[in-house]
């Protein structure tokens, strides 16, 4: 039951990413900004692939979340009046994956 909340956590906070990908421009309703919109789209496929490296029980799925989580919060620092809320999503994860690598004893639904 655990596995797939944060599995649903890390899917959500990854389709968030992808509204990065778009930005408001004058004239036009959305357009695609490509510089910045890329890295939120990486940052976006790197949730993704974390959650499902989890559900697959892969053993590395902890450290791609927790590169997934870096690389977003230095998306949001870039995007802060935005994207602030997008922090608490972040420490969530890194704090629950860092007890997962670091507790001896994990739930069984998190051990390999």
């Amino acid at each position: 039951m655990l596995r797939y909340l944060l599995f649903a956590v890390l899917m959500l906070h990854g389709a968030i990413h992808l509204a990065g990908l778009f930005t408001p421009v004058a004239g036009r309703v959305m357009a695609i900004d490509r510089a910045p919109g890329i890295y939120w789209a990486v940052c976006s496929t790197l949730f993704g692939l974390s959650a499902l490296l989890l559900v697959l029980h892969e053993k590395h799925w902890s450290w791609v979340a927790l590169l997934a989580a870096l690389s977003s919060q230095v998306l949001i620092a870039s995007a802060w009046e935005q994207a602030r809320f997008g922090t608490i999503l972040n420490v969530v994860i890194v704090l629950t994956v860092l007890v997962l690598l670091f507790v001896k004893e994990a739930p069984v639904m998190f051990r390999d």
